[in-house]
């Protein structure tokens, strides 16, 4: 073989031995416009964001910038049959004295801070193919009665125009400067010390779901959250590899883990952020970096997808990373239960049965149905190690919560009326949706076995798959544990996008958990 074609096939080896052990290549290459904060005055030139409301109406700045026009603006929107409504936009170019005029309309006007990131993040979406370095000027919506209106829709516009891009594209990519205009004085105060903080976290989370799983294994998952958490305050960061695992008799996440030549690994995030001693709210991911279900196998259409079996896992993590960038005033914990669920001689079998930490058997009648396994075994650490006053544990779970609730809402199971409460409220607050299902004594009854305490599975079709996938998981939450479980698998990937989430990863669970946590710094106030 020539010494060239040796070099090649080195260097080709070397990239896959690299892959392989979960060691990115390219830089994650995802990017959002920039956004900055100028006082609230009416731009003479330029290109510019105006709020429209309701039949077209045009006030404040935005009507002075229609003078400045005299009244194209206003001509253009009537001749266009342009009414208002929240979440339409018109692009208009060469206007008097503005090269470009973006309108985004607006309704009645924001009531809520969601509505102020709707606003933003339809005015980033609707400027995204704009070039140049000058900045894009966005008139504010008025809305006197809603504070750091300006920094809402701020962070609207950071979650609107996130762009994973394409995989190990090097090309310069030059987002757009957003400059919102603000009559508060605080908004890029506000900003960063806040919203910055909340787009870091679903920036992450979105990031280590895009990422293709020839790149992401558990070790790659742990890496590069490392990174992520670099210099960030008050955080302590611990691994278990399959040795401490099998130490601690996490059979259950060894088990799912066994068919892969990449092993497994349980990432713990600590947060010291409230009193010392003070329990944490604990957050427990599933973090299946590739689901081919096993020797149950799914079938080939949609199973790319399964590169998004890790949501929650990075909902955790990236929820964790936004609680400690902004300093909130709480301890917390994410555990994030990281295996690949391959087809394999070594791969575990239906039929099986594995003993997870607490020392409670499982059959495995399914090995599709693995996530609840690594959350057994994440939950039961989290419980044990840390004894939280809130356990939650957030997984893409069933396909059964995505028949119930399609991708309106994620399913949420308590047996506490008031810790479900409590994620109501904070899902309403953030606009994460959940909606609250029941497990009946039933489904309980039916995940018993002979060969062991629980399986996994109900073949035939005979109980709920949402409630039941639920009700096996609740089997390690401890009675004095206040518990929540959220499945995520209509809402953690969107094949559409809307105002702050675009097509593909959504980073679910970040928001809630942030509001989830807000709830409880207000509480202790």
């Amino acid at each position: 073989m020539p010494a060239s074609a040796h070099v090649a096939s080195h260097l080709r080896t070397t990239a896959l031995a690299i892959a392989l052990a979960g060691v990115s290549l390219f830089a994650m290459p995802a990017t959002a416009q920039n956004v900055s904060f100028a006082a609230a005055t009416t731009p003479d030139r330029g290109r510019i964001v105006l709020p429209v409301g309701k039949g077209g109406a045009l006030s404040g700045i935005a009507a002075e910038a229609d003078a400045k026009t005299n009244g194209a603006i206003g001509r253009a929107i009537a001749a266009a049959k342009f009414d208002g409504k929240a979440g339409s936009s018109l692009s208009l170019y060469g206007l008097g004295p503005y090269d470009a005029v973006a309108l985004v309309g607006v309704g009645e006007g924001p009531k809520t801070v969601l509505d102020l990131r709707q606003f933003g993040g339809k005015a980033a979406q609707t400027v995204s193919g704009w070039t140049g370095a000058d900045a894009v000027r966005v008139v504010i919506p008025d809305a006197a009665d809603l504070a750091r209106d300006a920094a809402e829709a701020a962070l609207g516009a950071k979650l609107g125009s996130y762009d994973f891009g394409k995989w190990a594209d090097d090309t310069k990519k030059d987002p757009l400067n957003l400059a919102f205009l603000s009559g508060d004085a605080d908004a890029a105060t506000s900003f960063a010390r806040d919203q910055a903080a909340v787009m870091d976290g679903v920036k992450l989370a979105r990031d280590l779901i895009s990422t293709p799983s020839n790149i992401k294994s558990p070790q790659w998952f742990v890496e590069t959250t490392r990174v992520a958490f670099k210099d960030v305050r008050n955080v302590r960061i611990e691994v278990l590899d399959e040795r401490e695992m099998a130490r601690l008799g996490m059979g259950a996440i060894l088990g799912v883990g066994q068919g892969s030549t990449r092993p497994p690994r349980v990432l713990i995030i600590r947060y010291d952020g409230g009193p010392a001693g003070e329990a944490p709210l604990a957050f427990v991911g599933k973090g299946i970096t590739f689901d081919t279900g096993g020797i149950s196998i799914k079938p080939g259409d949609g199973m790319w997808r399964m590169r998004y079996d890790m949501s929650g896992a990075a909902a955790s993590v990236g929820s964790l990373l936004t609680i400690a960038k902004r300093g909130a005033k709480v301890n917390a914990v994410a555990v994030s239960a990281l295996a690949e669920n391959m087809t394999d001689g070594n791969a575990i079998r239906p039929g099986d049965v594995l003993t997870s930490m607490s020392g409670k058997t499982i059959e495995v009648l399914n090995t599709d149905a693995e996530g609840r396994l690594v959350l057994a075994d994440g939950l039961w650490l989290a419980q044990e190690r840390f004894k939280p006053k809130l356990a939650v544990t957030i997984a893409t779970l069933t396909g059964a919560v995505r028949t119930a609730l399609g991708t309106n809402y994620a399913g949420l199971f308590s047996h506490d009326d008031a810790v479900a409460a409590r994620i109501e409220a904070a899902a309403k607050a953030s606009g994460e949706a959940v909606w609250r299902l029941p497990i009946h004594n039933d489904v309980i009854d039916a995940m018993k076995t002979p060969i062991a305490d629980v399986k996994n599975v109900v073949e035939g079709g005979t109980v709920p798959g949402a409630s039941l996938g639920a009700a096996f998981i609740m089997e390690w939450a401890k009675p004095e544990t206040a518990f929540a479980h959220l499945d995520i698998a209509g809402m953690a990937w969107t094949t559409s996008a809307n105002a702050t989430t675009p097509a593909g990863a959504a980073g679910y669970g970040v928001l809630l958990f942030d509001s989830l946590t807000r709830s409880y710094e207000a509480e202790a106030k």
